[in-house]
C-alpha cells in the first residue's frame, strides 16, 4: 500500500499485532520490511500496556520469503551487511520478553516460513502453506537451519530444505513445525484470542519462564535442571514475588487442612 510503512501495528491493550506490510509483494522480507518490525517490536516491548504481541501477514498470505528482487541487484557485502539486520530481528524475537505469537495465512515460505518459527507460538489457517524452496530458487536454505533443525530434528529439516516442497498446515503440526491448525480464515481472531489469554497472566513469571526456556536450550538435561532450579529460587526473593491461585481453579491438597494448598 503506497504511502504506508512496510511493518505497523494495531494495539488493543493487552495485545498488539505487528503487520508485514507489503501485500502487493506478499510481503518479502525485503531490508525495509526487516527494520520495521525491529522498529514495531521495539516499540511494542518497551510499552508497559503491551503484554503479548501477534505476528500477521497483510494482503493474501503472511510471507513470500526472502526479497529475490532485491537479492538479484544486492552485492554480497551489501547482502551480509542486510542479513545482519535480518539476524537482528531474530536476537530480538529470540530474546522477547513478551509471548509472541504467529498468526499465518495463505502462505509462508522460506525466509518467511523461519520468521514465523522465531516466535513462541505458530498458529496457521488450515488451507496455509508452508516450505522451504530455496533450493528451487538456486539458493541454498541457510539461516532456516539451525532454528528448524531444533523443531523438527535433523532428518525432518533436510527432507523440508532439500524436496523444497511446502506442507499443509496439518503436516506442519503434526511434525512439530507449529502448535495449532484453525479453520481456514481463522489463524489470527485464535492467536489473539491465545495472546489475550496469555496476557492475563503475570507478566513477570511469564518473563522468567522464557529466560528459562532461551538460556537452557543448549545446555545438558542435568546443567538445564540445575539451572532452572536456581532460576525459580532467585526469582522468589524478589521483593513483588507473590503465589497467586485463582479462587476454584485448583482443587485443595488431599488431606491439607482447611483447604490449604501443597
Amino acid at each position: 500500500m503506497q504511502g504506508e510503512p512496510p511493518a505497523l501495528s494495531k494495539v488493543d491493550p493487552p495485545v498488539a499485532v505487528v503487520y508485514l506490510n507489503e501485500p502487493k509483494r506478499s510481503n518479502p522480507l525485503s531490508p525495509a520490511v526487516v527494520e520495521g518490525l525491529i522498529e514495531q517490536f521495539t516499540a511494542l516491548r518497551d510499552d508497559d500496556a503491551v503484554r503479548a504481541v501477534v505476528l500477521a501477514g497483510a494482503g493474501a498470505g503472511f510471507c513470500a520469503g526472502a526479497d529475490l528482487r532485491r537479492m538479484r541487484t544486492a552485492s554480497p557485502l551489501e547482502d551480509r551487511q542486510e542479513y545482519d539486520r535480518i539476524l537482528d530481528l531474530n536476537q530480538l524475537l529470540w530474546e522477547y520478553e513478551k509471548p509472541t505469537i504467529a498468526a499465518v495465512h495463505g502462505f509462508a515460505l522460506g525466509a518467511g516460513a523461519n520468521l514465523m518459527t522465531w516466535c513462541d507460538v505458530i498458529v496457521a489457517d488450515a488451507d496455509a502453506r508452508i516450505g522451504y524452496p530455496e533450493v528451487k530458487a538456486g539458493v541454498p536454505s541457510a539461516t532456516v537451519i539451525p532454528t528448524l533443525q531444533r523443531l523438527v530434528g535433523r532428518r525432518r529439516m533436510l527432507e523440508l530444505t532439500l524436496l523444497g516442497e511446502p506442507v499443509s498446515a496439518a503436516e506442519a503440526e503434526r511434525i512439530g513445525l507449529i502448535n495449532r491448525v484453525a479453520p481456514a480464515g481463522t489463524a489470527l481472531a485464535v492467536a489473539t484470542d491465545l495472546a489475550r489469554r496469555m496476557a492475563a497472566n503475570d507478566p513477570r513469571a511469564m518473563r522468567e519462564t522464557k529466560k528459562i526456556a532461551r538460556v537452557t536450550d543448549q545446555m545438558t538435561y542435568r546443567e538445564a535442571m540445575t539451572f532452572a532450579k536456581d532460576a525459580r529460587v532467585i526469582y522468589r526473593l524478589g521483593a513483588d514475588f507473590a503465589v497467586r491461585v485463582p479462587q476454584g481453579s485448583v482443587p485443595a491438597a488431599a488431606g491439607a487442612p482447611d483447604g490449604e494448598q501443597r
